[in-house]
């Protein structure tokens, strides 16, 4: 009964380390596939960007006085690609990062690209989410005060920030991520997705980004 009881054991536990292994063997590949994703669409986003930077710039006229005006002078250009759209790319040099950034944020895009859940770089409140893939946000919490990261726009146009603070969050502190005193926030889950690893940028400029690299 005892050696019975055992075996048993033995092949529950066998059971489960192969279900483990197969559940690793599956995040892996979808990593995998995740990265290579990104990369191709990465290729794809800065083809385009070329190709407007090379084309006339058309005249706009803006009405001060019309508030809707205004306000659509700050959203961002969208460019669809595959039937999703991209609002540009992220650039993050210390982890040899660079990943295009969806238009808007949903659990099955998230797992072709990081996706912008508020926000634009032209009122400084963008909030980009990323999975915590290795190919992805996977690696956030190592960045450091003053790291460099950049954003280049549809348009073409780069934003440059450093990194001020990296912290561990709630999951449910969804207003302290959108409503943060960042101009850019990047976040992700942690390993198990019990909290959330965020990262809140500053913008810079030129003149700021040179004495940095000195």
């Amino acid at each position: 009964m005892k050696s019975k009881a055992g075996i048993i054991c033995i092949a529950m536990g066998a059971a489960l380390i192969l279900a483990a292994l197969l559940l690793l063997l599956h995040n892996m590949a979808e990593d995998d596939l995740a990265g290579k994703t990104a990369v191709n669409k990465l290729s794809e986003l800065q083809e385009e960007i070329s190709e407007r930077e090379e084309r006339p710039e058309p005249t706009i006229h803006v009405n001060p006085y019309e508030e809707d005006e205004v306000e659509e002078s700050k959203e961002m250009t969208v460019t669809e690609i595959d039937g999703y759209g991209y609002i540009g790319y992220l650039s993050i040099p210390v982890l040899e990062l660079e990943l295009p950034v969806m238009s808007e944020w949903s659990y099955p895009q998230l797992k072709i690209a990081p996706c912008r859940q508020f926000g634009s770089t032209k009122s400084d409140d963008l909030v980009i989410a990323g999975h915590n893939y290795r190919t992805h946000f996977g690696h956030l919490s190592s960045l450091r005060v003053d790291d460099l990261v950049q954003f280049t726009d549809m348009d073409g146009i780069v934003s440059y920030y450093v990194v001020g603070e990296v912290n561990t969050i709630s999951p449910n502190s969804t207003d302290e991520v959108e409503h943060s005193e960042w101009d850019l926030v990047l976040y992700t889950c942690t390993p198990g997705g019990k909290s959330r690893v965020m990262v809140g940028c500053q913008r810079i400029t030129e003149d700021e980004l040179a004495q940095l690299a000195r």
